[in-house]
């Protein structure tokens, strides 16, 4: 979800999905048996585990109209299980761009302006510390130059608090107003630096223009349009994830032992982070998304 933490899944690049699981010993699954004995995927993927100490790995690729599924590690510590084919995950961060998606639909329907403050949409609401949401624009929330503090580095201030907290539920409110306890890193458009925050605002835009919980817009807008069939908005208080799947892991330090998050609350990722997928949907909506399937053309 963040720059620095990933408690079961970060994404890569557009069509291909990575996500941190299991232990070295690099496996490999596709829908291709032709696939070249020296593909480059599958290379990367068992870098990530043999050579940068990555648990495991996943990945969904189309190209030259072939679709492989690939894995590198396993998906259980305690048994040397192996990672499912195509497995469900936390996404993490690619939640920001189903969001930023959903908000730009609405700036195509007329009814957000990307160059209207935040102000406009939640009156009051960004106004602490130096932060003022009078000043802050839309398209500066999805750029990331807003200049707003990440609530991740306010929430989760020392490394065991990845592990300790992981089944606390966060009211979007509260990472807010936690962020908001910190000043402003520079002023608005100034430069760029990555920030949950921003997301989080975006998410509270959504829910302010549509009157509907920013899930549900997700959903509606582009899970169920595309047949994301394994793509879902976790329910409040639901930490397990159903069915077979590699189970999720932190490490708090470099060499510090992996420890089992698979059951947790994402709700401390919220419109920045909460979604469940897997490679192959993923795959599918990025897709989508670049053959403008999703945005008009103006955006």
């Amino acid at each position: 979800m963040t720059r620095r933490t990933f408690p079961v899944a970060v994404g890569a690049a557009a069509l291909l999905t990575v996500t941190a699981l299991g232990v070295p010993a690099a496996s490999a699954t596709t829908t291709d048996a032709r696939r070249p004995a020296a593909d480059a995927v599958q290379q990367r993927l068992d870098g990530l585990v043999a050579e940068h100490g990555f648990p495991g790995a996943l990945a969904s690729v189309r190209r030259d109209g072939r679709v492989r599924d690939y894995t590198a590690g396993v998906g259980d510590l305690r048994t040397g299980a192996g990672i499912p084919r195509d497995a469900r995950v936390r996404v993490g961060s690619n939640t920001k761009t189903f969001t930023a998606v959903v908000v730009l639909q609405l700036v195509g329907e007329g009814r957000i302006d990307l160059d209207a403050s935040v102000e406009r949409y939640l009156p009051g609401m960004v106004r602490a510390t130096g932060n003022d949401g009078r000043r802050i624009t839309v398209r500066q929330l999805l750029q990331q130059t807003s200049g707003l503090p990440d609530y991740d580095d306010v929430l989760f201030g020392e490394a065991q608090d990845l592990v300790d907290r992981r089944s606390d539920y966060f009211d979007p409110r509260r990472l807010l107003d936690a962020a908001l306890t910190r000043p402003r890193h520079f002023p608005p458009g100034a430069k760029w630096e990555y920030s949950n925050t921003n997301f989080v605002l975006a998410g509270l835009i959504i829910e302010r223009v549509t009157k509907r919980p920013v899930g549900e817009e997700i959903t509606r807008r582009i899970v169920e349009p595309l047949r994301l069939r394994d793509t879902y908005w976790p329910q409040t208080g639901e930490q397990d994830l159903p069915g077979r799947l590699p189970r999720g892991y932190v490490a708090v330090e470099p060499g510090a032992p992996w420890v089992d998050v698979t059951r947790l609350d994402p709700s401390v990722g919220w419109a920045a982070g909460q979604l469940v997928s897997t490679p192959s949907d993923l795959r599918t909506f990025f897709e989508a998304l670049l053959a403008g399937r999703l945005l008009k053309p103006a955006q």
